[in-house]
């Protein structure tokens, strides 16, 4: 008679390994579980059954807990190259930034530079324009003092006393 199974993949791995370990095939290894599954006291096999139920769900929950580490890793990976990607864009800002400061101090340099020199011009300017006015002054006393009084016809023509007004 032949009787078939299907075992899940961990214990097909255990008994490839068990195989191994005593040097026997998977077909002796079935008969002697068999054998000692129906001849041996029974609360010994239940206590395997338990430590290997016990032993699988701790497998499991190490794989749970490894596939939760593993999602934490990759979104820190995520974050971590977000992060490095606004540090380049910030960066390049401040570079931005810098370079727009030194346009603008320039810039300024170069304002104050003409701003000197209109303030030069116009003190020039102020001092021309203050002999100029010193020199109008000059003359128009000059010219008062050169002023011809009226001529004698001209008097006789007005009479003195309009001649003045």
């Amino acid at each position: 008679m032949r009787i078939y199974a299907e075992p899940d993949d961990l214990t097909v791995s255990e008994i490839e390994r068990a195989t191994i370990e005593k040097g026997i095939t998977k077909k002796q290894l079935v008969l002697e579980a068999i054998d000692l599954y129906l001849h041996q006291d029974r609360s010994d096999l239940d206590q395997a059954i338990k430590d290997r139920d016990q032993a699988r769900s701790e497998a499991d929950q190490r794989w749970k807990e490894s596939n939760q580490i593993k999602s934490e890793l990759n979104q820190i990976k995520r974050d971590l190259e977000a992060a490095r990607s606004r540090e380049d864009q910030l960066r390049s800002e401040v570079e931005q930034a810098r370079s727009l400061k030194d346009q603008a101090s320039s810039e300024a340099d170069g304002l104050r530079r003409d701003i000197e020199h209109y303030k030069d011009t116009l003190a020039i300017k102020d001092k021309q324009i203050s002999f100029l006015e010193g020199h109008v002054a000059q003359l128009t006393q000059s010219i008062s003092q050169l002023s011809l009084k009226p001529g004698e016809e001209e008097i006789k023509k007005k009479g003195w006393w309009q001649f003045w007004k």
